[in-house]
């Protein structure tokens, strides 16, 4: 089997042919325009591919237990929701939700209440015309699903020798920070295995279906609004798709209302979105969290203007981190930078949001430890995550919320800052092995 090495940049003094990775796991540059070979192992950014290939028993067994690390908690959590559908759920707001839309009544009923776009309303009909708990448990394991399959499908792409093995290894560093909204029936959940899936299509160059999914997990949550702008920045394949997809999205509710209603609970969205934005209890875990932690929180006008100042950095920081890296990396890049900028930056951020960002450190965090010389950081950043899933609930009998509403952003930042610094410092572009390269089907 092959594996990939970190990157892929077309370089213009170098021709498009590339040579694919030996049986010994060398890598060669790319030939020049003179016909000399440069040896991979001149360059100080090489990670080395070489992995043996692993006995096919320890395949088998690598996939049953990643499979049971997703299977065993959500059969727990089925279990528990069957026995009180009820409690620590959120379902009961979207059945409400749903239900008022069918029945032509307001959608809004202030930051305490329904957040969400009116298509939300629409996209739950089926779950809410299930009997309860039959389609809150399926909304749950529609969620475990979405980020199962996500999650092996970038793995798969990016370690075709090793896939069950990584996917072992980014399920039990992402779970903790999953199971809360997973629990509780969060949308955060079916919005994080969109945006995952999503990501995954860009890395295949499925364009449609990526912007068909980005819309889609707009209309789950207004936040895929930051991956839908984000995107284009490095794919122009995805801009025109995506405006072909967002007229389509527009048009969505008007096909199960009057044009009336459809507008007045636009403009109830509207308002309700920026009270949304102007809350100020200590009850998030955004950038704000960790400074009313110590007493001086961003007031709203300022905190705002944080925001667009941070998404502006947000997409310079893509777009120059993007140009030197392969198709893999390119797409876990947007992942991560698009992820994070949501933990950080919205005002209404809970600690089951992390749902969001947990993928997309899981996946960097499995790179990391797959190549040659740089396992340490992996390790490190694992430890890190590891951290956020587990330390908020063994410390809530000493501090409360207070301890997750601190360490969740400010991890996220460190996470972050890892994944740029790595990014940053191989300015060198370095080929890839693809699997099309390989003649390994992605």
């Amino acid at each position: 089997m092959l594996a990939l090495a970190e990157t892929e940049l077309d370089h213009p003094r170098v021709e498009a042919t590339e040579k694919t990775c030996q049986r010994t796991g060398q890598i060669t540059e790319p030939m020049a325009a003179e016909g000399a070979v440069i040896p991979k192992a001149a360059d100080p950014t090489n990670h080395s591919c070489k992995s043996r290939a692993p006995a096919p028993a320890r395949l088998r067994l690598d996939v049953w237990a990643a499979w049971l690390v997703w299977v065993m908690p959500m059969l727990i959590i089925g279990a528990m929701v069957i026995h009180n559908p009820w409690r620590r759920s959120v379902t009961p707001l979207y059945h409400e939700a749903s239900a008022n839309w069918w029945a032509g009544k307001d959608l809004y009923h202030g930051p305490a209440g329904m957040n969400y776009l009116p298509h939300f309303a629409i996209i739950f009909r089926p779950f809410q015309l299930l009997p309860v708990p039959v389609g809150d448990l399926l909304w749950r394991f529609s969620a475990a699903a979405l980020l199962a399959f996500g999650i092996w499908r970038c793995v798969k792409l990016v370690f075709t020798d090793a896939t069950p093995r990584i996917f072992l290894w980014v399920s039990v560093v992402v779970l903790p920070l999953c199971l809360g909204a997973l629990r509780n029936g969060q949308s955060n959940a079916i919005f994080a295995g969109l945006t995952l899936n999503a990501v995954a299509c860009l890395s295949r160059k499925q364009w449609w279906a990526s912007a068909g999914l980005i819309v889609l997990a707009l209309a789950i949550k207004p936040l895929g609004l930051v991956l839908l702008l984000l995107a284009p920045v490095i794919y122009p394949e995805l801009r025109w798709r995506s405006a072909v997809a967002v007229a389509a999205f527009v048009a969505f509710p008007f096909l199960f209302a009057t044009t009336g209603y459809v507008l007045a609970q636009h403009h109830s969205f509207m308002a309700n979105i920026k009270s949304c934005a102007v809350v100020n209890q200590h009850r998030f875990a955004d950038i704000n969290g960790v400074f009313r932690t110590f007493g001086t929180p961003i007031p709203p006008t300022a905190s705002k203007l944080v925001r667009l100042m941070a998404g502006m950095l947000t997409a310079g920081l893509l777009w120059l981190g993007a140009r030197p890296l392969g198709p893999p990396l390119r797409a876990l890049w947007l992942y991560a930078l698009a992820t994070a900028y949501l933990m950080l930056f919205n005002p209404m951020n809970e600690a089951n949001s992390y749902v969001i960002f947990a993928p997309a450190a899981g996946l960097w965090i499995g790179y990391w430890i797959k190549q040659n010389g740089i396992r340490k950081l992996g390790w490190f950043a694992a430890a890190i995550v590891i951290s956020m899933g587990l330390l908020p609930e063994a410390l809530r009998p000493l501090f409360g919320n207070s301890f997750a509403l601190f360490w969740l952003p400010a991890m996220t930042a460190s996470f972050v800052g890892l994944v740029t610094w790595h990014v940053l410092r191989h300015r060198k572009p370095v080929p890839v092995c693809l699997p099309e390269q390989a003649g390994i089907k992605a």
